[in-house]
């Protein structure tokens, strides 16, 4: 597959809108079939971004929030606890992680989102989990979390698996990443302030 920009399936009607399932989509998606759906609510997800647009973002994770996982971030090593005890990631609400876009949008306001593999369901009737290989472009050049831009290139990728449930809401995500000079700033920021 050839990098390509974020152009299909085509986000919802419209964007500040939900991707709600009907009742005979979500019987689909519990006999595991349906995956296209899934495939959707990620694409929106990933358009959200590249269109600047918050609450799209907001909307495709599920109202109880979602578990992130950010396997580099060393910064914040607080999370959910298992049943057997492992640290799991992070749970954090639609808004927070509509502001933690908005915050790195921001920072690099002419993000250019692609692909280097589109989001593609696991196989299996019970794999839940999307995937994407996904890298980002554009500059350092907006002021965000009081950090001033030194206009460096944005050049950072990253691999994210997204669980999406029956709901077609986001439930928990794995990402795998590389990190732009703004959040290098901004991490090693947080750690001086935890060493105070």
């Amino acid at each position: 597959h050839a990098p390509h920009e974020i152009t299909t399936p085509l986000p919802p009607p419209n964007p500040n809108r939900p991707i709600t399932p009907t009742p005979l989509q979500k019987l689909s998606l519990k006999l595991g079939l349906s995956k296209h759906l899934r495939e959707r609510v990620v694409h929106s997800y990933f358009h959200g971004v590249g269109a600047k647009n918050i609450p799209q973002i907001e909307t495709c994770f599920s109202d109880d929030g979602a578990i992130i996982r950010d396997i580099c971030n060393l910064a914040n090593p607080q999370g959910v606890v298992n049943e057997e005890g492992e640290l799991v990631g992070k749970l954090a609400m639609p808004r927070e992680l509509g502001e933690r876009c908005a915050e790195f949008l921001g920072a690099h306001p002419d993000c250019c989102v692609r692909f280097h593999y589109g989001p593609t369901c696991g196989r299996g009737r019970t794999n839940k989990w999307v995937h994407a290989h996904w890298y980002e472009t554009g500059t350092f050049s907006g002021t965000s979390r009081g950090i001033s831009p030194d206009n460096s290139p944005l050049n950072v990728q990253g691999q994210t698996r997204f669980w999406v449930d029956d709901d077609l809401k986001i439930k928990e995500i794995v990402i795998t990443r590389t990190f732009s000079q703004w959040e290098e700033s901004l991490i090693r920021g947080m750690l001086v302030g935890k060493e105070e």
